[in-house]
């Protein structure tokens, strides 16, 4: 399945999706995964509207980040996961490419652990690239990320520093109609 994400070739099934229900639903399962050392923030606005994405792969994308951020954080700490109404105005959109300027729903995932430094950044999406050690880990995780959020129209960005941790944002198309 990341190798198909990865290519975006992965099946694609958009329907319109309240996110703060679908990501709210992850929440057991999440903090299971992540552990007793490490608690889950979950957060989000009130009347948030709704996207149009393929649920699966919101999941996957939700997963693959709390799992990350789990790993950054070897002596344990908090990741917060944060949903919220984001406008995208002219000059932010001609600032980032592939981000256009509108309405849109944003999923921000954040730890405080290691953080990645500029290097590694500049490399993250990169398929098969990783910064675990040999069988820790495929490098298929953030190229994952990235490739379903563009399969689902979105855009995503990272914000890093050693030592402070990191914020991964996925904005995706806000919609009018209802779930």
């Amino acid at each position: 399945k990341e190798l198909l994400a990865v290519s975006r070739r992965q099946v694609f099934r958009p329907r319109v999706v309240a996110l703060d229900d679908l990501v709210g639903k992850l929440k057991p399962m999440l903090d299971t995964l992540l552990g007793e050392t490490v608690t889950l923030d979950f957060r989000t606005e009130d009347d948030l509207p709704s996207v149009s994405a393929d649920p699966g792969q919101i999941e996957q994308i939700v997963m693959n980040l709390a799992v990350n951020s789990r790993d950054a954080l070897p002596d344990g700490g908090r990741i917060g996961i944060e949903l919220l109404r984001r406008e995208v105005g002219e000059d932010e959109a001609h600032s980032q490419a592939g981000l256009s300027p509108g309405d849109y729903v944003a999923l921000r995932v954040s730890d405080h652990g290691i953080g990645m430094d500029q290097e590694v950044l500049d490399r993250v999406f990169e398929p098969f690239f990783t910064t675990k050690p040999m069988g820790k880990g495929t490098g298929l995780g953030l190229a994952t990320v990235y490739g379903l959020a563009k399969q689902n129209d979105g855009y995503v960005s990272i914000r890093s520093k050693v030592g402070e941790g990191t914020d991964v944002e996925l904005l995706l198309p806000a919609i009018e109609a209802a779930p």
